[in-house]
């Protein structure tokens, strides 16, 4: 099996840290039920999108919306909306399966969700029984995999290491380790990256570590494709510090976007827990816009009586959310900074 050595080096450190910090305001952020599931689905569809595209498979943001919110598409799909679709049918099936130990027949079963209907001349979900290569964009050989006899073998060992060994690291770390090992045996003759950064997910959940399920790596990685081969390829001679160094860069941009997202949605409570209803987060758009509204305003803004916005503005003073400035007839509420 591919070797685990790596140089702990400052700049690893302060990446763990920053992460854990990121991970800590993100899971501490108080107001976190409603807005949620946008944050979600806005992480779910990245995840898809970069993930393919970094195989070739290019969709824009608003194609793999409209795709997924399809129930049946009534026609032909293209292979690139095929492998987003099995994308995101794959990320549930790891969603829900990943706290269940990871076996041979569960990896088979991600690689055939994966890659349903857009392999040519292989079947999904077996592996490989030829020798694959990595080539780069000119048909140049940048890397040979171990060979097929080799690699049921070596996916034993890598299931085992996950099983055993994993636990050692922190999460983010044993992901970025999982996902290199597995694309250097290469065990399937196409899907091995897809299936690659689907394992290294499937550790984060395993070890309770994306747990709101709202920032996506592999967008990150999308954006940085040409590092992101470079980094696997300084990998291929058996120091993977400076692969880890990249895959903890996109956790950290990943959790960094994720924050501002939070922040940027008005959700944020240093005071209780509070579950926003519709018209509080429209409330906290309408304040995140105006800047400072009267009650009369919101209410007019929101189609509602006085009364019923004094109803809904309480809870989020409460929170700590929203600040009221001014007299008792004068005053304006804003969002607390």
């Amino acid at each position: 099996m591919p070797d685990t050595r790596f140089i702990t080096t400052n700049h690893i450190i302060a990446l763990v840290a920053e992460i854990n910090e990121l991970k800590g305001k993100i899971e501490g952020s108080r107001v976190k039920l409603a807005y949620k599931p946008a944050l979600q689905k806005e992480a779910f569809l990245r995840n898809a999108l970069g993930s393919t595209a970094i195989e070739g498979f290019v969709l824009s943001l608003p194609e793999v919306k409209a795709l997924a919110a399809q129930k049946n598409p009534g026609r032909e799909l293209s292979i690139a909306e095929r492998a987003v679709l099995n994308y995101l049918a794959a990320i549930r099936f790891v969603q829900k399966a990943s706290k269940k130990p990871l076996s041979q027949n569960t990896i088979l079963k991600l690689h055939q969700i994966t890659t349903e209907g857009t392999l040519k001349g292989s079947a999904a979900g077996e592996y490989r029984k030829i020798q694959n290569y990595v080539v780069d964009g000119l048909g140049n050989i940048i890397y040979k995999p171990p060979a097929s006899v080799k690699v049921l073998k070596l996916m034993q060992d890598l299931e085992k290491w996950i099983k055993t060994k994993a636990i050692d690291y922190p999460a983010e770390i044993a992901s970025g380790l999982i996902h290199y090992k597995f694309v250097a045996i290469h065990p399937f003759v196409d899907g091995n990256g897809r299936v690659g950064r689907l394992l290294g997910m499937w550790e984060l959940l395993r070890r309770n570590f994306d747990t709101l399920h709202i920032f996506s790596v592999d967008d990150i990685i999308y954006r940085h494709k040409r590092n992101y081969y470079l980094a696997l390829k300084s990998a291929s001679g058996g120091d993977l510090t400076g692969w880890l160094e990249f895959y903890l860069e996109a956790v950290a941009q990943a959790l960094t976007e994720a924050w501002t997202r939070v922040l940027e949605a008005g959700v944020v409570s240093m005071g209780r827990d509070i579950t926003l209803t519709p018209k509080q987060e429209k409330t906290l758009n309408l304040l995140r816009n105006a800047g400072r509204l009267s009650v009369k305003e919101l209410s007019s803004a929101l189609k509602i009586t006085v009364q019923g916005t004094h109803f809904i503005l309480k809870p989020l003073q409460k929170a700590g959310i929203i600040a009221r400035t001014g007299g008792r007839k004068t005053g304006k509420y804003e969002l607390a900074e």
